[in-house]
Parts: C-alpha cells; structure tokens; sequence
C-alpha cells in the first residue's frame, strides 16, 4: 500500500513538472476581436534596430507585438490604440524577445519609457 502511494505521488509529480510551459511555450497569441479604428500608414518596416540597450531586469517585461507584414513597434499595453489597427494577431513575448527576434522598436504612444534604449548618445551608470 505504502509503495502504491509512492508511485502515485511520483506519477502525479513527474506530470506537474512536464506540463510547466517554457519560456519558448509561454508565448500568447490572441486574435484580433476588433476592426480597426485607426488606421496607421505602415506600408514598410524599418529595418531592425542596429543598436539597443535592455536595462537589466527589464528584459523578461512582456509586451504585445502585432504579428502582421506591415508592424514594427511592440506595446506596453494591450489596448493601445495603435496595437488596436492590427490586421494579424496579437502576440505577448518578452522585451527581449521583441526586440531581437521580432526586430520592434517601441510604440511612441504606450511604450514611451523605452524610448531611451535606442538612443546612443545617452548616458548610462553600470552599478
């Protein structure tokens, strides 16, 4: 009987651990439930950025990114009128993520605060 138990909790262990999504799996796509309000002439991208700084414990942040040809900024919040106009899906990733494999620069209209980490030219204290 003892044994029995010992294997169920094991059993129920093993399982718990499995089903722990990765960082790779915690990536969240949400369709579009809206029309656009706004539209946004965004024909072309810019090219990815050539320079960034992530400021240490930001990098795990999650931000929203419209997955679609024509966006190339990343948002802050999910209900900002830009994200709004996107004619693909929504997709919650890290800073970090959104910058170096989705090549996004921040949305001047939620994203303001990270306007700072594209700039060269600004000082910055290593503590």
């Amino acid at each position: 009987m003892k044994t029995r138990n010992i294997f169920a909790l094991a059993i129920v262990g093993i399982l718990l651990f499995a089903c722990q999504p990765t960082e790779q799996q915690q990536e969240t796509t949400v369709a579009n439930p809206q029309q656009p309000a706004i539209t946004i002439d965004t024909t072309q991208r810019r090219p990815a950025p050539d320079f960034y700084v992530i400021a240490p414990g930001t990098e795990r942040k999650r931000v929203w990114v419209c997955d679609d040809q024509r966006s190339d900024v990343f948002h802050v919040d999910n209900r900002c009128e830009v994200l709004l106009t996107c004619t693909g899906v929504y997709k919650n990733v890290s800073l970090q993520r959104a910058v170096e494999e989705y090549d996004r620069y921040h949305c001047e209209t939620c994203s303001q605060e990270y306007a700072d980490m594209f700039d060269q030219d600004k000082v910055r204290y290593d503590f």
